[in-house]
C-alpha cells in the first residue's frame, strides 16, 4: 500500500508489497514489453529545478514506452526566470492540464508541498537532501534481478550520507525488504545528525542497521557495495571534507575488492565521480551494477506510472 495515495513522495510511505507489486509490474515489462492499451489520453510533465541525465531522461522514455503525452518543462527558459514561485509554476503547468508531475528541487518537502497543493499525481525525482524513491526502487529491482533474497543480504554503503537523497531511499526501501545495511564514511559526512535521524529505522529493524567510521571490516561479509556520489555542490561553509583524504581512504578499487567476497556486486546510483568514489576498473567491471541500474530506471519508472494510471480507471 501507498499511504499517500497515488503519489509517490518517499519510501516512507510505501509499504513492501507495494514494492514487491511494482518489481512484478517491472519484470513483466521487461519480459513481455506489451501494453494492454495505450495511455495516449494521459500527460506526464517533468519540473526539474535541479540538473538531471539518468532520471529524466529515464522518466521520458517511459513515458514514451507508455504512448503517453511527454511535457518538459525547461526551467532555465521558465518565467521561474522572472521571479515566478514554485508554487505559481506548479499551478500554471495544473491549469495548462497535467496528469503526473515529475518534479525534482533543491529543496527538501518541495515534492509534499506539491502534492499537497495539486489535483494530479506527484512522484518526487528527488527533493533536496530528503528521498529519491525511484531511484531506490530501482536500485533493489536491480538487486533482485540477480536471483538476491533480500533477507540474506548484507548491503554495505558507503559515502556522502549528509547531502545523499539516495542514501536515505536506499536504507529505509532495503531495511523494508529485511536487509543488513552497514553505513560507512567518514564522521564529516556521516555525523551524529545522521545517527540520530535513523534511530527510528533502529527501532523498527532492530539489529539490522550499523554505522561505521572504517571501511575494510564491514565488507568482510557484505554482498553489495554501494558508493555514494560525493555531493560537492551541497557543501557550505560548514562542510569540512578534504577530497583527496576521503580518495585515499574510502574510494572502492580493485585493491579492496580482492580482500572481499569473490562473488560481491558493486552499485552507484550515478552520476560518478571516478577516481574519487570510484575507480575507473571497478565500476566498468564484470561485477558492477552500474549500468544495469540505468537501465532498469527506465522499466521501474514506467512500472510506477502503469500502476498509477491503472488505479485512475
Amino acid at each position: 500500500m501507498n499511504y499517500l495515495g497515488k503519489h509517490i513522495i518517499d519510501i516512507d510511505h510505501i509499504d513492501r508489497d507495494f514494492i514487491e507489486n511494482i518489481f512484478s509490474i517491472t519484470q513483466r515489462l521487461k519480459t513481455q514489453n506489451k501494453l494492454k492499451k495505450p495511455f495516449d489520453n494521459k500527460n506526464i510533465c517533468t519540473l526539474f529545478f535541479e540538473d538531471s541525465t539518468r532520471t529524466r531522461l529515464s522518466f521520458e522514455k517511459a513515458s514514451n514506452n507508455l504512448k503517453a503525452n511527454f511535457h518538459n518543462l525547461d526551467l532555465s527558459t521558465s518565467s521561474v526566470n522572472k521571479g515566478e514561485s514554485f508554487f505559481n509554476t506548479i499551478k500554471t503547468v495544473e491549469s495548462i492540464g497535467m496528469d503526473i508531475y515529475i518534479i525534482r528541487h533543491g529543496s527538501s518537502g518541495a515534492a509534499m508541498f506539491a502534492a499537497k497543493n495539486l489535483r494530479g499525481t506527484v512522484i518526487n525525482a528527488g527533493d533536496g537532501s530528503h528521498a529519491h524513491p525511484t531511484q531506490a526502487l530501482s536500485d533493489l529491482f536491480t538487486i533482485k534481478e540477480q536471483k538476491k533474497d533480500f533477507t540474506k543480504l548484507e548491503i554495505s554503503i558507503v559515502g556522502d550520507f549528509l547531502f545523499s537523497r539516495v542514501a536515505r531511499s536506499n536504507i529505509l526501501a532495503l531495511l523494508k525488504m529485511g536487509s543488513k545495511v552497514n553505513i560507512l564514511g567518514p564522521p564529516e559526512l556521516s555525523s551524529p545528525k545522521i545517527s540520530d535521524a535513523y534511530d527510528q529505522y533502529n527501532s523498527l529493524y532492530p539489529g539490522n542497521l550499523k554505522f561505521y567510521n572504517e571501511l575494510k571490516q564491514p565488507l568482510i561479509n557484505s554482498d553489495i557495495i554501494m558508493a555514494l556520489r560525493i555531493q560537492k555542490e551541497r557543501f557550505n561553509k560548514e562542510t569540512k571534507v578534504d577530497l583527496e583524504n576521503y580518495k585515499s581512504k574510502w574510494r572502492i578499487d580493485k585493491e579492496l575488492l580482492d580482500q572481499c567476497k569473490k562473488n560481491i556486486l558493486i552499485m552507484h546510483p550515478g552520476p560518478m565521480n571516478e577516481e574519487l568514489e570510484i575507480s575507473h576498473n571497478v565500476a566498468h567491471s564484470d561485477f558492477s551494477l552500474i549500468n544495469k541500474q540505468v537501465e532498469n530506471g527506465v522499466f521501474v519508472r514506467q512500472s510506477i506510472m502503469q500502476n498509477i494510471f491503472e488505479g485512475e480507471d
